[in-house]
């Protein structure tokens, strides 16, 4: 078990170490951000890497890996006779039935929410106007609509996940975390793993748990041994039986993925050889119990590299083990702890300084109504070290950043969620910045938030003369929307 935290050389359970270095180089090439990943055979940790800052003890918000905790809660309240598969949501939540209610919504049941294939159109919560969340599923004025009899085809919705967790709690009183706890202790999950709340105070299993990477693999092991670890089975096998097979075809469109076109079961992707947990921008377990074999990471992965990330554990990692020890590698093998021991941010996407740094060093740009309501900007170098100073309309902000390399600063705002969706943390966020030049006249800015909530932001700064054009980009949920966006300017 992972409990046992066992780290055997990766001979040992049949898949070379040079192997593994090959996965790191592929993944450095292209540029994929992976903060932490694990691997493990047969109980045994055969590779286990940190990127600097993050460690053993980092925790991180693995966003929608969390929707297949929230099935092993189901699953196990069916096995115990508290809910069936075929009752309808509408069931347990009784007063929000109402004149007018739409058929298809009245008969959606637990299974098709664990299926992604409920009847209404699309997330039914997101506006701060309507904090009930559970209410919105049933009422809302035009999210609630109904474009599709439950239960026929797939479509991906988060709304389904949160109310399969707000009827774990309506239920048994408790949390999905605090109903598996009992099992979770004996899969050595930490005591502190915790759950973003919704504003009307259900855990939000959609996306929101935080925890270590070892906690998820732990969890990742439950899935992969079907809820029976250790011989005892902690989630009904009949449950876990249909949860990691084909319970509905998601092959949707014309994009064809062996990560995600190979079927949904209960929460749970599945794929030619396996199963996933699958989460925003690179939080992954992949497990392939044929082979008792399993790759967990966390990261923060562009979505088309998504699928990059799992042809290679695919290709290079799963297709390549034995089932017999290798001799033995002492080379390849000191050479992969050593890169385990460094592995650092991906960096390289330009020039560490430009000639033009002096052209503009201390220059402030007067700019445009923009999208992301700056007034101003200006940059100032000092040897490896940058800070970018702008007004916005919370007041003056500092963005300190390394020249190709990254330093660790609070992202300079305070009005994003952490505990709980649209309530304000009051705090700024943990972050990483680093500045490249991609042209002689254009700094890339990249902002990587590493908090509870996590996201990244690319800020492009093209200069022409004394005018400046910016381009912002971010990879978030429910922040930074206030630095997406356009903006031009002239020089003071």
């Amino acid at each position: 078990m992972i409990k046992d935290l066992r780290f055997v050389t990766p001979e040992s359970e049949g898949l070379s170490s040079k192997h593994i270095l090959k996965f790191i180089q592929l993944m450095e090439r292209r540029k994929v951000n992976l903060h932490s990943f694990m691997i493990v055979r047969r109980g045994n940790i055969i590779a286990e890497g940190y990127v600097k800052p993050f460690d053993v003890n980092s925790k991180k918000r693995f966003y929608s890996t969390s929707k297949t905790i929230v099935s092993l809660a189901i699953g196990k309240l069916i096995g115990a006779g508290k809910i069936a598969l075929n009752d309808t949501l509408l069931s347990y939540f009784p007063e929000y039935k109402h004149e007018g209610m739409e058929k298809w919504l009245k008969e959606t049941t637990i299974e098709d929410a664990l299926k992604m294939a409920v009847a209404v159109r699309t997330n039914t919560y997101g506006e701060k106007e309507y904090p009930n969340w559970v209410s919105t599923f049933f009422t809302h004025p035009y999210r609630s609509q109904c474009t599709k009899p439950s239960g026929t085809v797939f479509s991906y919705n988060t709304s389904a996940t949160f109310m399969l967790c707000a009827l774990i709690e309506r239920v048994t009183g408790k949390t999905f975390l605090e109903y598996l706890r009992p099992e979770f202790d004996k899969i050595g999950v930490d005591k502190d793993i915790w759950c973003v709340q919704s504003p009307d105070g259900y855990a939000w299993g959609g996306s929101g748990v935080i925890a270590t990477m070892r906690d998820f693999a732990k969890i990742g092991e439950l899935l992969l041994y079907k809820g029976n670890i250790g011989g005892e089975q902690l989630v009904p096998r009949e449950y876990m039986e249909k949860a990691t097979s084909k319970q509905i075809s998601n092959v949707m469109n014309g994009h064809y993925s062996e990560l995600k076109s190979c079927g949904y079961g209960y929460q749970i992707w599945i794929n030619e050889k396996g199963y996933s947990m699958y989460g925003l921008g690179g939080q992954f377990v992949y497990c392939f119990p044929n082979e008792e074999f399993m790759f967990v990471c966390n990261g923060d992965i562009p979505g088309e590299a998504e699928d990059y990330v799992y042809d290679c554990v695919r290709g290079v990692l799963y297709d390549n083990l034995q089932n017999m020890a290798l001799d033995a590698d002492k080379g390849n093998y000191l050479l992969l702890q050593e890169k385990l021991a460094n592995l650092s941010f991906i960096k390289g996407v330009g020039e560490k300084h430009s000639v033009f740094e002096k052209e503009i060093n201390g220059k402030t740009y007067r700019l445009k109504e923009n999208d992301m309501g700056w007034k101003w900007l200006r940059f100032d170098f000092t040897g490896e070290r940058g800070t970018l100073t702008y007004e916005n309309a919370r007041g003056v902000k500092q963005i300190p950043f390394g020249c190709g390399e990254c330093i660790r600063a609070n992202f300079p705002e305070t009005h994003y969620y952490d505990k709980t969706v649209f309530s304000p943390s009051n705090r700024a966020f943990d972050s990483l910045f680093i500045a490249e030049w991609t042209e002689e006249r254009k700094i890339l800015l990249r902002a990587y938030i590493i908090d509870d909530n996590f996201a990244n932001l690319h800020m492009t700064f093209g200069f022409k003369g004394k005018e400046v054009g910016c381009a912002f980009y971010a990879r978030a949920e429910w922040c930074l929307e206030d630095y997406q966006g356009f903006a031009g300017g002239v020089q003071e």
